[in-house]
C-alpha cells in the first residue's frame, strides 16, 4: 500500500493505493495522525485504488474520525468499491463516517466558501 497526499486549500485528500492489510495499518494510522497534528482538519480518504481493507483499518478510521470531530474537523471517505462498502455497512461505519461516490462530492460536503464576485 502506498499513500499520497493532495491538498485543496484547507482540505486534505489521502489517496490509498493498494489494499490496507494488517501489516500496513499502522503506517496508514501514523500518516493520518501526522496530518491531524499538522493542523489538518478536513480530511478525505480516497479509496479508489483499494480493493480490500482489514478489520483493523476500520478501528483506525473511527479513531481518526473521533480525533477530528474533537477538533471541529471531519473525516470523509470517497470512491469505495462494493466489497469495502459492504464491510462498512455491516459494521455500521456508514453511520459514523460519510461515504461519497466522488472526491468532488466529498470536497463539496465540507461546505466550501464560495468566492465573492
Amino acid at each position: 500500500m502506498k499513500i499520497r497526499i493532495v491538498e485543496y486549500g484547507d482540505i486534505v485528500e489521502i489517496i490509498l493505493d493498494g489494499n490496507v492489510l494488517q501489516e500496513n495499518v499502522s503506517y496508514m494510522k501514523t500518516r493520518i495522525i501526522d496530518l491531524i497534528n499538522d493542523g489538518k482538519r478536513k480530511v478525505i480518504l480516497n479509496m479508489e485504488g483499494t480493493e480490500y481493507i482489514s478489520s483493523l483499518c476500520l478501528a483506525v478510521l473511527i479513531d481518526a474520525k473521533t480525533r477530528l470531530t474533537a477538533l471541529q474537523g471531519d473525516l470523509k471517505i470517497a470512491v469505495v468499491n462494493r466489497l469495502v462498502r459492504n464491510l462498512m455497512e455491516i459494521t455500521n461505519l456508514v453511520r459514523k463516517i460519510e461515504i461519497f461516490d466522488t472526491i468532488d462530492e466529498a470536497k463539496t460536503s465540507f461546505g466550501a466558501v464560495k468566492s465573492k464576485l
